[in-house]
Parts: C-alpha cells; sequence; structure tokens
C-alpha cells in the first residue's frame, strides 16, 4: 500500500511538474492587409465620432430648450448626457490618434460612470434587521455562556 501511495505521488509530480501547452500557428499578416485593417478602423472610429458631435450638437440645442422652459430635471438629464457625450468624443479622438499613429504619448483611457441621479438612494442603508455582510442567516449575538 506503501508503494501505492509513493507511486501516485510520483506520477502526480511529474504531471504537475511537465505541463503542455497547446501549439497555436504563429499568425501573420502581410503589411497590405494590416493597412486596409487600420484604415478600416479609423473610418469605424470616425463615422462614430461624427454620430457622438451630432448627439452633442442636439443635446446642447435641447439644453437651451431646457433652460428656457425651467425645467430642471430634463436640464440634469441632459446635462449628464452632455458630460457622457463630451468623454466620448475625447475617447474616440484618443482612439483615432493612436490608431493613425499621431499620438505620440501614452493616453490613458479613464471610464465615465453612469449618472446617479440620488446619491442617497443607491447607498444601501443598513437597517435594524441586517446583519453584518458575513452572517448570512441574520442571528443576533448569543451571550457568552
Amino acid at each position: 500500500m506503501h508503494n501505492h501511495s509513493r507511486a501516485a505521488t510520483i506520477l502526480l509530480t511529474i504531471a504537475l511538474a511537465a505541463p503542455t501547452f497547446a501549439q497555436t500557428p504563429a499568425a501573420q499578416v502581410n503589411v497590405a492587409e494590416q493597412q486596409s485593417r487600420d484604415a478600416e478602423k479609423i473610418k469605424i472610429l470616425q463615422a462614430e465620432l461624427t454620430e457622438q458631435k451630432q448627439l452633442l450638437a442636439d443635446s446642447q440645442k435641447n439644453r437651451a430648450v431646457q433652460m428656457a422652459a425651467n425645467d430642471t430635471d430634463a436640464l440634469a438629464k441632459t446635462e449628464n448626457r452632455l458630460e457622457e457625450l463630451n468623454a466620448n468624443i475625447k475617447q474616440l479622438q484618443q482612439e483615432i490618434a493612436l490608431a493613425d499613429g499621431s499620438a505620440n504619448k501614452t493616453v490613458v483611457v479613464t471610464p465615465v460612470p453612469p449618472p446617479i441621479a440620488n446619491a442617497a438612494a443607491t447607498t444601501p442603508q443598513k437597517t435594524a434587521t441586517t446583519g453584518p455582510w458575513w452572517d448570512l442567516y441574520n442571528k443576533p449575538p448569543q451571550a457568552a455562556q
């Protein structure tokens, strides 16, 4: 029995010490095809940039109308949308600069968090019926006996 466990240990050690890797063929793309892909990427990014700029212009018009009408609820939503669109435009411009090679520096793209309508509504409130996060059964502490 001792020999069986020793043999199993040796086999396990060999299996862990010599992992196998899948062989993937080296994919190479010729220069002409890569340039075509890059051009297509820039074309798509510029189309998206044009669309975002149009949405920004429309939102700015809406904001002007809402300001004139003193519609504060709609104005707050539009302001959030304007921030989002400006961030989208900035990111698309950075992507285009990277794709066409005009960017000489490292670009850090930061995600834009979704707008929060009411911070108090999104913050979980601890109630008397909830216990600590690790207490799955929500039991009150028992007195030491």
